[in-house]
């Protein structure tokens, strides 16, 4: 999985990285699957996943595609672990 990761949250970059993930901090030109911040952030996330080649591609194709934005605040590596696991904070049922 992509993961764009807040500056500052080495210890879980380095979790994450552990785990076989490609970890790169927010504002990286790459595409991102997740991203990965804490509730002191302000970086303008409307840059992610905006960038022209992935962009023009999934346009073409009509495929849709977006970003899991996870707040780590307040969570455990395992709890975020397993977040990105099932993409989703919470089960439904």
């Amino acid at each position: 999985m992509n993961i764009a990761i807040q500056k500052g949250l080495n210890k879980l970059k380095s979790t994450l990285e552990s785990k076989g993930h490609n970890v790169f901090e927010i504002g990286d030109n790459q595409n991102a699957d997740a991203v990965l911040y804490s509730e002191t952030d302000t970086h303008p996330y409307y840059d992610v996943n905006n960038i022209p080649s992935v962009t023009a591609a999934s346009s073409v194709a009509n495929v849709a595609y977006g970003v899991l934005l996870v707040n780590v605040s307040n969570k455990t590596e395992d709890e975020v672990l397993r977040i990105l696991d099932k993409r989703v904070y919470s089960p439904l049922f």
